[in-house]
């Protein structure tokens, strides 16, 4: 209680000093315990000091949603997520080239920019952060930064040339060096061997999205070759600038091998699946807990759900994302900074940006969502080409709507999984028109009426709503081979009770493993869990059985929740539920 006196204190009282708050809140503690309290509540967002310490004042937590500038971040007061430890350790590694992997809107531009800053000596930029006590030398080096995300919308290889040359221009304005109109690579080159005369230092290359011209064009193979051969002639001069450059980093969504940053910088260290790395971008739930308590408290308010509650929906709909073998949660960034922001729990991350190339290459190779979440890989595959790929699961982990479940070392391999249900909502609203040809407003009804029907406790309701909607699916719509089997009728039904299943707007993991094998679905609604297991052309006796046989309850026990066992029988002459029992 203590704390939170002394807090409200400080919000009536802005501009308090440590006495002012010692007499006004009747504190009798140690001088060093005030301290303490007041670098508490100053790392959790709840004030922000001001002076040398001797005042502090109150303040609204400032999110820097969508704000990718580490210098606008400090300078104004936003919330900065400390990462500058790691980055000190990135910096003084043996390699000077380096490339890390990290999907879209996981804060690889706002990284660029801290380097950035630190790499040009901004040191009052990084007061009171991890780095600030490690560096010693505050050097400052001229920097090139290539930011080829602004190039990704080129329609030719003329508007590629000439987004590429403005950018170059921008780098020779800032570091007052004159222009060289000549290809993009000479013109680079020249850059760094003249800042580095003219600054009498070694000069940074930092390249953000260096991927972003060639995403669009996979499928495209004219536009495709052109513009991976004009990315090509940037960085081919950079095996040969060696010794002018301090460092040079870039980072990406996907790993095209065949561009000259892989196929002649063979000491380029990919740290994409380094655990020492794996939270560089990103935030873990230790960093959620700390640097955005005041925003889980102003959540919890707001919804009227127990602060714990709100940590739990949280990871929920935004953690789950692993980068190395250790397999460390990592939460996704762009969304918390939203939710924190907005004040409210929604899919952001997946709105911000259409897969389409995602939804093409399921197409392509012929694949469903259903057969890659769970799906064990090997390590190799992490590697493989973006540009020769003959399978979806590369583009699906480094677009970050799989990623890694778990990690073997005996035999090197990799359960691959969507990472949560903000990813797998998503996929699956945009999944779930095709496979029913369904409007989204129809698939929007239904998950509503399903969602009021178990919050009202009516299972029967909840279940004749889905039991109306699957008889309403032309039948099949999983390709277009005939339904002359058992097992083809099988596979078609599980994937659309898997698809419509994960589409619904509650807390619902599908395809759960456990020790005896897969449940089809485990449902959580407040303090009831439903084990649910389906079956088709059988009976749903047969569903119980199986739930009961292999324990899947087993994990529930003891945890004060209700469970509750939902067998179903599918029915391949009436295309939809037959019959159900709850126990």
């Amino acid at each position: 209680m203590e704390k939170e006196t002394i807090i409200a204190y400080i919000w009536s009282h802005p501009l308090s000093s440590r006495e002012d708050i010692r007499l006004g809140t009747g504190f009798t503690g140690s001088d060093s315990t005030l301290k303490r309290i007041i670098a508490d509540a100053v790392d959790s967002g709840e004030v922000l000091s001001e002076g040398k310490g001797r005042a502090v004042k109150y303040s609204p937590r400032k999110y820097p949603e969508g704000i990718q500038t580490f210098e606008k971040i400090r300078d104004e007061g936003y919330l900065y997520v400390d990462k500058t430890d790691l980055m000190y350790s990135l910096v003084n590694r043996s390699s000077p080239y380096v490339f890390l992997s990290r999907p879209r809107r996981f804060g690889k531009s706002l990284l660029i920019s801290t380097l950035k800053a630190y790499f040009e000596g901004k040191r009052e930029l990084f007061k009171g952060l991890g780095i600030d006590k490690r560096e010693k030398l505050w050097i400052s080096y001229p920097v090139v930064r290539l930011d080829l995300s602004t190039a990704g919308d080129a329609l030719d290889k003329d508007q590629l040339y000439l987004k590429i040359g403005n950018i170059l221009a921008e780098n020779e304005d800032g570091l007052g060096i004159s222009r060289d109109e000549t290809l993009p690579g000479e013109r680079l080159s020249s850059l760094v061997t003249r800042a580095h005369v003219k600054y009498n230092q070694k000069v940074v290359i930092l390249i953000d999205e260096y991927d972003a011209p060639m995403l669009g064009t996979i499928y495209d193979n004219e536009r495709s070759e052109d513009f991976k051969k004009i990315v090509k002639e940037l960085f081919s001069p950079l095996k040969k600038l060696e010794p002018y450059l301090r460092f040079v980093f870039l980072t990406g969504i996907t790993k095209f091998s065949q561009m000259s940053l892989f196929s002649t910088l063979n000491n380029l260290d990919d740290i994409s699946l380094d655990d020492e790395y794996s939270a560089l971008c990103g935030f873990t739930v230790d960093e959620v807990r700390r640097s955005f308590a005041s925003g889980i408290r102003s959540l919890a308010k707001k919804t009227g759900i127990p602060q714990e509650d709100v940590v739990e929906q949280i990871k929920f709909r935004y953690d789950g994302y692993h980068f190395s073998p250790a397999c460390l949660d990592i939460f996704n960034p762009f969304s918390v900074l939203k939710v924190f922001s907005k004040l409210k729990l929604s899919d952001y991350w997946f709105s911000s940006g259409t897969p389409t190339l995602l939804f093409e290459s399921l197409k392509r190779f012929n694949t469903h969502i259903y057969d890659i979440d769970g799906v064990e890989v090997p390590a190799s595959v992490f590697n493989q080409p973006t540009e020769s790929i003959t399978s979806v699961i590369p583009l699906f982990y480094q677009s970050g709507y799989l990623t890694l479940k778990s990690y073997s070392p005996d035999t090197d391999t990799y359960i691959l999984g969507i990472p949560n249900a903000e990813t797998r909502s998503g996929l699956m609203e945009n999944l779930l028109p095709a496979v029913t040809r369904k409007t989204s407003v129809e698939t929007q009804n239904l998950a509503i009426r399903f969602k009021r029907a178990l919050i009202d406790r009516d299972i029967d309701l909840a279940l004749n709503i889905l039991k109306g909607f699957f008889a309403s699916i032309p039948y099949p719509e999983f390709g277009n081979e005939s339904m002359d089997t058992f097992e083809k009728k099988e596979a078609y039904f599980k994937r659309l009770f898997y698809v419509v299943f994960s589409f619904m707007n509650v807390q619902i993991y599908t395809e759960v493993m456990n020790s005896e094998g897969r449940t089809d679905a485990i449902m959580y609604l407040g303090d009831t869990v439903y084990i649910i297991e389906a079956k088709l052309d059988s009976s749903p006796d047969e569903a119980i059985r199986q739930i009961k046989e292999k324990g899947y309850a087993t994990r529930f026990s003891g945890t004060g929740k209700r469970v509750i066992l939902l067998g179903l029988n599918f029915s391949s002459r009436t295309r939809t539920i037959e019959g159900w029992i709850v126990e």
